[in-house]
């Protein structure tokens, strides 16, 4: 019998607060509340305009579903945050430290017939020796069993989770190498014997290379076998553009037939970093287009589930991009499994944030950097091993290099450095392959020569334009669409610099989108993102689409509703990729601006229809245009999936957008929205409320699906707005 994942996410009995009874099986958890998981217990009091998030512990109680006789039962938790100790019927069975590497315990020994309780104590409780270390980072620092978790049934005689190891240390055109290394555990009463096969499987489905390696295992034994396989010839090579991936199908065999699988997806390529000359991806020079991102969202903390994860990769591929940085920890695999799958270069790093501690912390930092590279080290989008961010300490980061360099001697390090002068003077800047430089965009030249000269660098934070920061004259308060030109222009500023300069492999903007955070000087909410948290764009983020990607892009910021302005000028500023745009108003040309002029007109304010017309090689013409909104109407109300498995976990975001009787958005209506959902799913908003509060006349909220297959129906309603429906179907 193969190996099943049982995954256990809903029924859990949650308290946040202390309950030092709590891991006793007898204890009586009726008063508590039941919660789903994925779950994150600042979900409801983060992103709010105060001070202060709860930090201290929770606790999650489950009695577990009936199992299997004569099978071994693992469970695997793929994050939370941070200190976790777990119970089975009252046996402490592990402490774990990790908060975003995931952890695994053998709950075999201690399954009783009948009735079995799970007990998890978890504590986002400020300790300076759990990563990131810091109390107060500029990310917050949210509290619970955050991804999945579940059962893992194999046979006694198994594979040991994250023991299918598939390197790729020899690539080229020509050819192909892999290395295959797989870890079987004999938890069986007797010796153990047979062999490991193994198969790549290319990405049109035809196997490509076969191996084989006989075993043998004493009882309670566990042994790392090597599979000797052939070389791949003429592989199909992995990249942005064209990310294949090849499939390592890895069985396990006794005497008796098969015992377990695995899979591992992976992909060719090879890269470098030159001191002038940037990045090379399978020879060829590649510009690193890359953006910083957060795993956070309004509503759900970090309570993100999988399959959210692929949307923050889709909507880097809108922009353009082709590289992230994981900032600051380590991230769900289901998102670096998008990047592998839609061509997103990847810089993975440990949890850190501008702190260094004593021993403790540097034995947890190693654990933390050997944890994330045994997970993640398959992945072809991953280039990167990232030390720590802006602190140093040269003794803790030749530790953290060697270990990365041991796990994996086929990929770089890097560290983010916002002091290289610093940083040279203590002999940090030299230690990792590559350095991530922060900000310094005034100072590239002279760090050429100077405190940089002859490394291999690239851009690991940029521009953090935040719009909730900016600076305005007394008694000036400018209209949102001013606040995000102005972001994108000072976006675009520095992107376009990083390209001039040859060689910085590439740039890494701060950052993606806006997040949550208690650091003094933004919080409640960090609005430097070029997306919003929602994941609504801003002006900037189209801008860096219509300067990175191939797609015609003619975009006009903002809106055309400025009531009590008549007759005065209004900047109207387009964002293009064309070389000539025409703005036109009521069918009246307004003039012809090439993309030198920098699109951007005076108009005095006339209620109507303002269009820009992008013109394109080959007589191609796009339009955007933006008509003058009347008062609020009624409501309009959609999801970004129409239909969600019915798993518990799954989460969609629904928007609800305010519209005049045209059915134009009404750029000036912030409404409070109720939202309900007949049927097994829950809305998951601000504050914990079922309310969409619309910015420039539109919003979002988080909708997680339930077990129960079938249709739910979404409303939204507003005061003096008909209500308004939608349907999300949950699927078996």
């Amino acid at each position: 019998m193969a190996r099943e994942w049982i995954l256990l996410a809903d029924g859990w009995r949650f308290l946040r607060d202390e309950a030092p009874e709590a891991w006793r099986p007898s204890f009586d958890d009726r008063s508590w509340e039941t919660v789903g998981v994925p779950h994150c217990f600042n979900a409801a009091d983060t992103f709010l305009p105060k001070r202060g998030y709860y930090r201290g512990p929770g606790w999650y109680r489950l009695v577990l579903p009936e199992l299997p006789a004569s099978r071994r039962v693992e469970l695997e938790a793929l994050g939370s945050f941070a200190l976790t100790h777990v119970w089975l019927n009252g046996a402490l069975l592990g402490r774990f430290m990790g908060g975003f590497t995931g952890f695994s315990v053998d709950l075999t020994p201690h399954l009783r017939s009948g009735r079995n309780v799970l007990a998890l104590r978890v504590s986002n409780q400020h300790n300076p020796d759990v990563l990131p270390g810091k109390e107060i980072p500029d990310y917050n620092l949210y509290g619970g069993i955050y991804r999945e978790i579940g059962l893992t049934i194999t046979d006694p005689l198994h594979i040991v989770g994250r023991g299918l190891i598939a390197s790729t240390p020899a690539v080229s055109e020509e050819a192909a190498c892999v290395h295959l290394n797989v870890r079987v555990r004999n938890d069986r009463r007797g010796k153990a014997a047979g062999r490991v096969t193994a198969e790549i499987v290319s990405p049109d489905g035809h196997i490509v290379a076969r191996g084989e390696r006989p075993y043998a295992i004493a009882a309670k034994g566990e042994r790392l076998v090597h599979v000797p396989l052939p070389p791949v010839e003429r592989p199909a090579l992995w990249s942005p553009d064209d990310p294949k991936r090849y499939t390592v199908r890895v069985g396990l065999h006794d005497d008796g037939g098969l015992v377990d699988e695995g899979a591992r997806e992976i992909g060719f390529r090879w890269y470098r970093f030159d001191a002038d000359k940037g990045f090379f991806l399978n020879g060829k020079p590649l510009k690193l287009r890359g953006v910083n991102r957060h795993q956070d969202y309004p509503g759900l903390g970090n309570a993100i589930p999988a399959n959210l994860q692929a949307l923050d990769v889709e909507l880097i591929k809108e922009l353009g991009g082709n590289f992230v940085r994981c900032s600051h920890y380590p991230m769900h695999p289901a998102f670096l499994d998008a990047c592998d799958r839609l061509g997103v270069l990847v810089y993975e790093e440990i949890a850190s944030w501008q702190y260094i501690g004593g021993e403790a912390f540097a034995r947890n930092a190693e654990q933390m950097m050997e944890e994330m590279i045994a997970r993640d080290r398959h992945h072809p989008s991953i280039i990167l091993w990232g030390l720590l961010n802006e602190g140093r300490d040269v003794a803790l980061f030749r530790r953290l290099n060697d270990t990365a360099h041991r796990m994996d001697p086929w990929r770089l390090t890097i560290y983010a450095e916002n002091n290289p002068e610093e940083g040279a003077k203590l002999g940090t800047t030299v230690v990792p392959d590559v350095l991530g430089l922060n900000y310094k965009v005034p100072h590239l030249d002279e760090l050429r020569v100077g405190e940089l000269a002859g490394m291999r660098v690239m851009s690991s934070e940029h521009t953090n334009a935040n719009i909730g920061e900016r600076r305005r004259e007394p008694g000036q308060v400018p209209e949102w669409v001013d606040d995000e030109v102005w972001q994108m222009r000072r976006v675009m500023q520095d992107v376009v610099e990083f390209e001039k300069q040859g060689w910085i492999a590439g740039s890494t903007l701060w950052c993606m989108h806006d997040y949550g955070t208690d650091y003094g000087p933004v919080w409640p909410h960090h609005y430097s993102g070029v997306i919003d948290a929602w994941r609504l764009p801003k002006v900037a983020a189209l801008a860096m689409r219509a300067h990175w990607a191939t797609k015609p892009v003619v975009h006009i910021a903002g809106h055309w509703t400025w009531p009590g302005d008549e007759g005065k000028e209004r900047p109207v500023v387009v964002v293009s990729n064309a070389d000539e745009v025409e703005l036109v108003l009521d069918g009246r040309s307004l003039g012809r601006q090439s993309r030198a002029d920098g699109f951007t007109w005076q108009v005095p304010y006339q209620p109507g229809t303002l269009a820009a017309i992008g013109r394109f090689p080959g007589g191609v013409e796009v339009r955007d245009e933006r008509r003058t909104a009347g008062e609020p109407a009624a409501l309009r109300i959609e999801a970004l999936h129409g239909e969600l498995a019915a798993n518990g976990t799954d989460v969609t975001l629904v928007t609800v957008t305010i519209v005049d009787a045209q059915g134009i958005r009404v750029p000036t209506a912030n409404v409070h929205v109720h939202v309900e959902a007949d049927g097994d799913a829950a809305f998951f908003g601000l504050g914990g409320r079922p309310e969409v509060v619309t910015h420039a006349g539109w919003g979002r909220i988080a909708l997680r699906a339930g077990r129960t297959p079938g249709d739910v129906r979404v409303s939204a309603s507003a005061a003096g707005l008909a209500t308004v429906h939608t349907t999300v179907r949950m699927r078996r």
